[in-house]
C-alpha cells in the first residue's frame, strides 16, 4: 500500500511540472534565432535557466513574421504546466482549453499564452534575457 501511495505521488509531483525543452541559443544577452530553422506554424519550445528558475517559452512563425510567446497563461500558470500544440492548436495542459495556432497575437482570455517581447532583425528574431527575466515570476 505504502509503494501505491508513493507512485502515485511521484506521479502526480512530475505531472504537475512543466516540460523541459532544449536551451535556446545565446548570443550576449540574447536569445538569437534563426528565422530559417522555424517552420510555419509549428511552435517550437525552449527552456532557460534564469535566476534558479525555468523560464520556458515557444517562437512561432508565420511567413515574414514570428512571434513569441511563455509557456504560461495568467490563468493557469500557478500550476507550472504550459501548453502543448497538436496540429494548428495549442492546447493548455492544465485546463484544456485550446487555441486555433493564427489567434494567439490578437488571444483576449485569461488562458492565452502571456506574450513575449521580441524582434525582427535580418533573419534572425531576438528576445533580450531582460525580457525573460522579468517573467521568471510565472514560473
Amino acid at each position: 500500500m505504502k509503494r501505491w501511495l508513493l507512485f502515485f505521488t511521484l506521479l502526480l509531483f512530475a505531472c504537475a511540472q512543466g516540460q523541459r525543452y532544449p536551451d535556446p541559443p545565446l548570443r550576449g544577452d540574447n536569445v538569437v534565432i534563426e528565422m530559417k530553422g522555424l517552420k510555419e506554424a509549428v511552435p517550437v519550445f525552449y527552456s532557460l535557466d534564469l535566476d534558479g528558475r525555468e523560464v520556458r517559452f515557444f517562437v512561432l512563425r508565420f511567413g515574414d513574421r514570428v512571434e513569441s510567446y511563455l509557456d504560461a497563461c495568467m490563468k493557469c500558470y500557478p500550476h507550472k504546466m504550459g501548453f502543448k500544440s497538436e496540429g494548428f492548436r495549442l492546447i493548455c495542459r492544465y485546463c484544456g482549453v485550446e487555441y486555433p495556432l493564427d489567434t494567439l497575437k490578437s488571444g483576449l482570455g485569461s488562458c492565452y499564452p502571456i506574450p513575449l517581447e521580441g524582434k525582427l532583425n535580418s533573419g534572425t528574431y531576438i528576445i533580450s534575457l531582460e525580457s525573460l527575466k522579468k517573467a521568471t515570476r510565472y514560473f
